[in-house]
């Protein structure tokens, strides 16, 4: 599973590592947008297995930006 970026903006935070299991709706970071914080959020839970972004990175919309595997 893929957890993707739900709109334009800087990564502002990132919550989570390789190897960190997460829950279906944890705050895995946050993207600034239009003076705007948004919280991307897990949709399954799992284990994170790659980090694809960076702090202060600019994201599209649709970016994959973390890899979840059950």
């Amino acid at each position: 599973m893929k957890i993707l970026s739900s709109m334009s903006g800087l990564i502002n935070n990132i919550l989570v590592a390789e190897g960190k299991t997460v829950k279906s709706g944890d705050v895995v970071a946050v993207v600034e947008s239009m003076k705007m914080l948004i919280d991307i959020k897990s949709e399954a839970a799992g284990t994170i297995t790659k980090v694809n972004c960076q702090l202060e990175e600019f994201v599209q919309d649709g970016q994959i930006l973390f890899e979840l595997e059950d």
